[in-house]
């Protein structure tokens, strides 16, 4: 054998070369103006938290939404899921829990199962604390129509705004407290009840591709909740942050134990896993057959109007996304039209301007946080997502506030006074 006696510098074989190559000319290519690169097919950029691009400089999402259209048999899961209702059906007081925000998902949901599958279910709902007249008109119409049981979980004023501030702070996403309320309520009131069958709604393939897809699908567990749900942060990490609370404060917010749900036989699965979804076809059929009605959502363009109904935050919140990536919700919605091939590439682009809006409703909620807009600002710039820098001189003011605004400014005002004067020496 033969001793080196010197280190050898590292050459690339010519075919890896050139093909690394290649692959760098082609990200080039789509890098836009702003130095972002784009997927080819849809608008998804590359500050998307799990977006991956192949040789063609697709993105994974896209990939996922073609998995979706040719490689699932759609009714072989469709007798897959029915298998699993069937094992559950007229065994307790509830065949299902359905996790019930009142959106056009949850209540498609809802139809679905008693609809369609003739399911006794309840309903569980987390009360955001921010929901809209509109919304609450919505669930109230669901739940008459269908001739469902509903219960909802309240969580307290003062311990929302704690977390709502802490993380912002600390993950630049004031809403911890409602990803993990919206998935805790659900399994909270699945062991309340004994019933071991939560359905959810859209699976998350096409929204954070690289967690999950359709082949793979999404399985609403503990380690999707710690994956995907609450930002890393559980309530014992919340319970340390913040001052004033005690642990059972934060219960709203936390996932029951595990070992108490497989103790139950408890089974959790996407609904859209198992039958093809189609948004704007169900709010059709939802606003047909239930009276479920659309209404305008800040930074959200006119044509998606049936999404995120429910929050006032809505508008704020999604302007913090397009802070901190560059796009927001109308990009979303954009791409899954694209990919479901009922909007080109470049129509969607002349809608995306709607994302680079600043909400009316940022006062209200900024104060109702306690904090001012250069405070909220330069937290969100801490987060922004490389390479993507923010620009405030291209951001718009709002084309209008919503009808609910001064009402909502009363009241959270209110709550915000109350506050500050219990926080006074």
């Amino acid at each position: 054998m033969t001793r080196r006696t010197s280190p050898t510098p590292y050459q690339p074989l010519d075919t890896v070369a050139r093909r690394s190559r290649e692959m760098r000319e082609q990200a080039d290519a789509l890098r836009a103006a702003d130095g972002i690169r784009r997927c080819a097919k849809c608008l998804i950029p590359e500050t998307e938290q799990t977006v991956t691009f192949d040789e063609h400089g697709v993105c994974n999402m896209c990939s996922s939404a073609h998995n979706r259209d040719t490689a699932i048999d759609w009714p072989a899961r469709r007798k897959e899921f029915e298998e699993i209702i069937d094992k559950h059906r007229g065994k307790g007081a509830y065949d299902a829990v359905v996790p019930f925000s009142g959106g056009k998902d949850s209540a498609w949901v809802a139809y679905m199962l008693v609809k369609e599958f003739k399911l006794k279910i309840l309903l569980a709902t987390f009360d955001s604390h921010f929901r809209r007249p509109g919304h609450l008109e919505n669930m109230e119409r669901v739940v008459r129509a269908l001739g469902c049981d509903h219960v909802t979980l309240q969580a307290s004023d003062k311990v929302i705004q704690k977390t709502m501030v802490e993380s912002l702070k600390r993950r630049g996403d004031f809403c911890w407290y409602c990803h993990t309320g919206v998935v805790a309520t659900p399994y909270k009131v699945a062991l309340m009840y004994k019933i071991p069958l939560v359905i959810w709604g859209e699976p998350g393939s096409e929204y954070s591709g690289g967690y999950y897809n359709y082949k793979t699908k999404t399985p609403p567990d503990e380690r999707w909740f710690n994956r995907q749900i609450n930002l890393s942060i559980n309530a014992e990490d919340m319970y340390g942050f913040i001052d004033g609370v005690e642990m059972r404060d934060l219960e709203p917010f936390r996932l029951p134990a595990w070992e108490d749900m497989k103790a139950l036989g408890l089974e959790a699965v996407h609904l859209g896993d198992y039958i093809k979804w189609d948004a704007p076809r169900q709010f059709e059929i939802l606003n047909r057959e239930l009276g479920w009605d659309m209404a305008e959502v800040e930074n959200l363009h006119p044509r998606y109007h049936y999404e995120k109904v429910e929050c006032f935050l809505q508008g704020a919140r999604d302007y913090l996304r397009f802070i901190k990536r560059g796009y927001s919700r109308t990009v979303q919605r954009a791409n899954l039209d694209i990919r479901n091939g009922v909007l080109t590439r470049e129509e969607a682009e002349q809608m995306i301007h709607y994302d680079a809006q600043r909400p009316a409703s940022l006062d209200v909620v900024l104060d109702y946080l306690g904090v001012d807009e250069g405070e909220f600002n330069r937290i969100a710039a801490a987060h922004q997502v490389y390479p993507h820098v923010h620009d405030p001189d291209a951001t718009r003011p709002a084309q209008r506030k919503l009808e609910e605004q001064p009402a909502f400014a009363d009241r959270l005002g209110r709550l915000a006074a109350a506050r500050r004067e219990r926080e006074k020496p």
